[in-house]
């Protein structure tokens, strides 16, 4: 008799366990169920079954708990059961899984309360497992609030991508919701087994388990979830530095008219001699620049001006980033010249020597929903050139 494969020995596969291990009897039904099928298990590796093709045929499956951890069986006992018609299996979690071909023998566990008696071990490790799992959860959310409450903008800015920043949030909250719903629900069928045996009910045999599918879905969702959100965060840790997810938008060698650049003609009277230049947007930052332009100064040296443009959403944003860059770089804020057209709301700055005449300075412009930051190593004094940064912000 054939169902669904041609009788072939030593053709082994697996299939993965349906639902939660912990919910006993259903794991039972499951294995009865592939053994009428006309799979025979014979072994496990994590929670899915080593199969091979055997002709169908009704089985018991019987699962025991674990007293110790790394438990090792006893040899007298694994005797005991052959005698009586039970073959070991192997193990599945912390359980002993033992099958019976031949209807007329006895139960290996015929009392409900001795058999409850030996799930205290599997009790307390799912009590510690509980524990540790919700140290887990309130370490996520910790991280996860602070992340939101004091969390580097401007480190964001320039890592996230599109996919990051919408994904990242969405991740981490379904984390939230189903680490504990994985963990209850664990806790919640060992606890139930329990009671139930130490009231001497024996337990319900065969237990339907296609409807209950829930904690496995919970289980494969969860590690779903954090392996999508490790790998984004990899990706964003692990990328180039500087700004990532940016696109290259030189034309011909040169920044195009709408990017917002620094530069050395206008504020050194030099002719770059190289330029590069890149965009980027995100959904709470629509337009972002960032620029470079290098010079040669003759008989003083190589000059350069980096900037960086953020147009934000809101101009609370703004302000944060413009705090971000300057805790940074420990920029002061500095006086704003009169008379300056559309000044910005706020200029730091702070310069660092490196030579008799040239320097590297740094210096952030805020107005408005919009940042400008800054890198420059040359002559000129960026504080007498607030009015050309300032006519650099378009909106």
């Amino acid at each position: 008799m054939s169902i669904g494969h041609p009788y072939v020995k030593n053709e082994k596969f697996r299939e993965t366990c349906p639902i939660s291990i912990y919910d006993v009897a259903a794991v039972e039904t499951w294995l009865e169920d592939l053994a009428r099928r006309g799979y025979r298990p014979i072994g496990f590796t994590g929670i899915r079954a080593d199969l091979l093709p055997d002709e169908p045929r009704e089985s018991r499956f019987r699962l025991q708990p674990l007293q110790r951890w790394k438990e090792a069986l006893d040899p007298e006992r694994v005797s005991s059961y052959q005698a009586m018609g039970w073959q070991l299996v192997g193990q599945l979690g912390p359980f002993w899984v033992w099958r019976c071909d031949d209807p007329d023998a006895l139960e290996l566990d015929t009392d409900p309360v001795v058999q409850g008696e030996g799930y205290r071990y599997l009790r307390r490790r799912m009590l510690r497992r509980t524990v540790v799992g919700d140290l887990f959860w309130l370490g996520l959310l910790a991280i996860t609030l602070w992340a939101a409450a004091f969390g580097s903008l401007y480190t964001l800015l320039r890592s996230a991508s599109w996919a990051g920043v919408f994904a990242r949030p969405l991740l981490v909250g379904a984390a939230l919701v189903l680490v504990p719903v994985e963990l209850w629900l664990e806790f919640r069928d060992t606890r139930r087994l329990w009671k139930t045996l130490t009231a001497g009910i024996p337990l319900e045999r065969p237990r339907p388990y296609r409807r209950r599918k829930l904690e496995r879905t919970v289980h494969w969702l969860t590690v779903a979830v954090l392996v999508v959100n490790l790998g984004i965060n990899l990706a964003d840790l692990l990328g180039p530095s500087g700004w990532n997810h940016t696109r290259d938008i030189l034309e011909e060698g040169q920044p195009p008219a709408e990017a917002v650049t620094v530069n050395l003609a206008e504020l050194e009277g030099l002719e770059p001699i190289w330029h590069e230049a890149a965009e980027k947007t995100l959904p709470i930052a629509p337009e972002m620049y960032t620029t470079g332009q290098y010079a040669y100064f003759p008989l003083i040296g190589p000059v350069m001006a980096r900037s960086d443009y953020y147009c934000l959403k809101t101009e609370e944003l703004a302000r944060r980033l413009a705090a971000d860059l300057t805790q940074a770089q420990g920029l002061a804020p500095q006086p704003i010249p009169e008379g300056v057209t559309n000044a910005p709301d706020g200029f730091w700055w702070v310069q660092e020597t490196t030579g008799d005449t040239l320097s590297d300075q740094y210096a952030v412009l805020l107005r408005g929903r919009e940042v400008l930051a800054v890198i420059y190593h040359g002559v000129k004094d960026l504080r007498e050139s607030v009015p050309y940064l300032a006519s650099l912000l378009p909106d």
